[in-house]
Parts: C-alpha cells; structure tokens; sequence
C-alpha cells in the first residue's frame, strides 16, 4: 500500500514538473513572438520615418527643379537700344535666334552678357543695352522738284540722302508746306517716319 502512494506521488510530482516546463516553454514563446511584433514595428516605424524623410525632401526640391518658362520657337525679340547722346530710344523686332529656342531666362542673360534681360516669357524677350553714341534715326523731309525727300541727319549734323519718294506737294497741307521749307520738319525713328509718310500719301 506504501509502495502505491510513493508510485502516485511520484507520478504527481512527474506531472506537476511536466506542466511547469510546459507553461515555461508557452511563456517563452508568447514572449519571444511579442519581442518579434515589438521589433516589426521599430522596422516599420523607421521604414515609415525614412520615407517621410525622403517625401519631405522631394517636397523641398520641387521648388528648385519646378518647370521655368522657355523661349518658344515663334517667340519674338525685342531689342531695346538707348542712345544716350540723343536720348532716344529704338526698338528693333525680329524672331529669336534658333540657338536660343528653349533657353531659361538666365541661360538667354548668360548668352548675351552684354545686354540686360527686362523682359522674358516662353513668347515674348526684350533685350536692353546702352550706347554712348546717336540713335541713327534722326530724319528731315525736303521738297526737290516738287516731290518729298528723305534726308538722314548725320552725327556730325550733315544730311544725306535717305529716300526719294513719289508723294507730290501740291497734296500736302499748308502747315506742312511751311514746316518742309523752314527745315522744322524732322523726324525721330523709322517707325514715326514710315506713319508721317503714309499721311502725306
């Protein structure tokens, strides 16, 4: 009968030992998989950190590489000339140059170092530059035989022929008349000469 009790408190023992290793081992496993989710998210957090990092830092840059207005191929350009001696001012128009299409504003000032860039959109670049000299563009209109004549007024004030024209001056005006023969008719730029002689015509 001793012998029995001795067999079942052995077995007991047995059992009890065995279910202390069993929840040990089951502890240890639950902490080992939580330990494991602990450290995911520490990756997925520096993951995260890391792609928020590089997002913010696209967003910064976007300003810096945000698209520049370009010289179109159809633009025009205008070339803005000051002549101080005269103080007068002349416009040139003309397209721009072929190896200039496509050009941001600072690569345009890069190729024209000596002018200034006052003006720039994809359609339209205006150009500006001083010279100490006269514009060129200085005219007088003269009556020889009956018909109007262009003279160009020289720097040393000396005149040139500029144009002969067909306009007779029996059409003109009185005042006109009067202007021409005291020499007060003169005329700044192309663009003002070209429109007087349209209205005499």
């Amino acid at each position: 009968m001793k012998k029995i009790f001795l067999i079942s408190i052995l077995f007991v023992s047995i059992f009890i030992i065995s279910l202390i290793f069993i929840i040990q081992q089951i502890n240890q496993h639950n902490e080992s998989n939580q330990q494991q989710k602990v450290e995911s998210t520490k990756i997925a957090e520096i993951i995260e950190d890391e792609c928020t990092d590089e997002y913010a830092q696209e967003q910064e840059l976007k300003p810096v590489i945000s698209k520049e207005d370009r010289i179109a191929v159809n633009a025009q350009l205008i070339l803005k000339k000051y002549f101080i001696q005269c103080d007068h001012t002349i416009n040139e128009y003309t397209e721009i140059p072929e190896e200039c299409v496509n050009m941001t504003k600072e690569e345009l000032q890069q190729h024209y170092p000596e002018w200034e860039v006052i003006g720039f959109n994809s359609n339209q670049v205006i150009l500006y530059k001083e010279f100490n000299d006269v514009c060129g563009e200085h005219f007088k209109l003269k009556i020889e035989d009956e018909k109007i004549n262009i003279y160009l007024i020289n720097k040393d004030g000396t005149e040139t022929l500029y144009e002969k024209t067909n306009i007779s001056s029996e059409y003109l005006t009185e005042t006109d008349l009067i202007n021409i023969n005291n020499g007060s008719l003169e005329i700044y730029g192309k663009e003002e000469l070209n429109k007087t002689i349209e209205d005499f015509e």
